[in-house]
C-alpha cells in the first residue's frame, strides 16, 4: 500500500521534466527564429536606404547650387586709365553706371528737342527722328504721355506735306542735378522754302539716369538719359 502511494505521489512532486505545449509552440518558435535570422538584414536594410536618400538629397542641393553659381557671371570688368608713364591712375568698374558728362546730356537734350519738333519731307528721316525721341522715354512717365498727346494732335507725316520746321537750340542749362532747362527756335517753312512762322520756345525737362541692360537699349541709348517729366511753353 505504501509502495503505490509512493509511485502515485512522484508525479505530482517531479514537475522539472514535463514537457508543457505552451513551452514549445511552433509558431512562437518560427517568429523568433525570424526576428533572430532576418531582422538585422531588415534593419541594415533599412539603415542605408536612409543614408542612401540622405547621400541624394545633398547631390541634389549641392548640384542645384552649382548650377545657380555658374549662371551668375563672376567677372567684374574694370576700366583703367593710365598717364604718360604707364601709371594707373583712376580705376573704375565698367559695368557700374559713373556720372554722365555734362556735354554729353546736352548734346542729347538738343537732340531730343530737335527730333521731337522737328518736322522733314523725308519719312524715312522723319521715322528716324521719332524713333530716337522715344528711346529716351520710359514707360508709365508723365513725359511720354505728353509726347504722345502732342505727335496725336499734330503727326509730323501729315503736317510734312504741306510745311517744314527747322529747329535751333539756343541754350541747354541744367537748373539743378535732374532739371534742366532747354531754349530753342523753331522755323516754319512752306513747301516753296517761304518763312511762314518762326516762333522761340523754352522747356524744362526732368531726367533719369539708368544703365542699359540689353543690346537694343545699347544701340538706342547707350549712356541711359531718359527724360521723365517735360513740360514746354512759347516764349512770348
Amino acid at each position: 500500500m505504501a509502495e503505490k502511494q509512493k509511485t502515485q505521489a512522484k508525479p505530482d512532486g517531479d514537475t522539472k521534466g514535463s514537457s508543457s505545449p505552451a513551452s514549445h509552440n511552433p509558431y512562437l518558435d518560427a517568429r523568433r527564429e525570424w526576428n533572430e535570422r532576418y531582422g538585422d538584414y531588415i534593419a541594415r536594410a533599412k539603415n542605408w536606404r536612409m543614408m542612401a536618400f540622405g547621400v541624394l538629397a545633398v547631390c541634389l542641393v549641392q548640384t542645384v547650387g552649382l548650377v545657380v553659381m555658374a549662371t551668375q557671371n563672376k567677372i567684374v570688368p574694370y576700366v583703367v586709365e593710365v598717364d604718360k608713364l604707364g601709371t594707373p591712375v583712376p580705376v573704375a568698374r565698367a559695368d557700374v553706371m559713373g556720372k554722365v558728362d555734362e556735354r554729353v546730356v546736352k548734346a542729347l537734350l538738343a537732340r531730343f528737342i530737335s527730333d521731337v519738333r522737328g518736322v522733314v519731307s523725308d519719312g524715312i528721316a522723319q521715322r528716324q527722328m521719332i524713333e530716337r525721341v522715344y528711346s529716351m522715354l520710359s514707360n508709365g512717365t508723365r513725359a511720354l504721355a505728353i509726347i504722345n498727346e502732342f505727335y496725336k494732335a499734330d503727326p509730323p507725316f501729315a503736317k510734312a506735306a504741306t510745311s517744314g520746321v527747322s529747329v535751333e537750340v539756343n541754350s541747354v542749362i541744367p537748373v539743378t542735378d535732374k532739371t534742366w532747362q532747354i531754349e530753342w527756335e523753331e522755323t516754319t517753312r512752306n513747301t516753296s522754302g517761304g518763312i511762314t512762322n518762326k516762333l522761340r520756345w523754352k522747356a524744362n525737362v526732368t531726367l533719369a539716369f539708368s544703365t542699359p541692360t540689353n543690346e537694343r537699349q545699347i544701340r538706342v541709348n547707350p549712356v541711359g538719359v531718359f527724360i521723365t517729366d517735360l513740360s514746354w511753353s512759347q516764349v512770348l
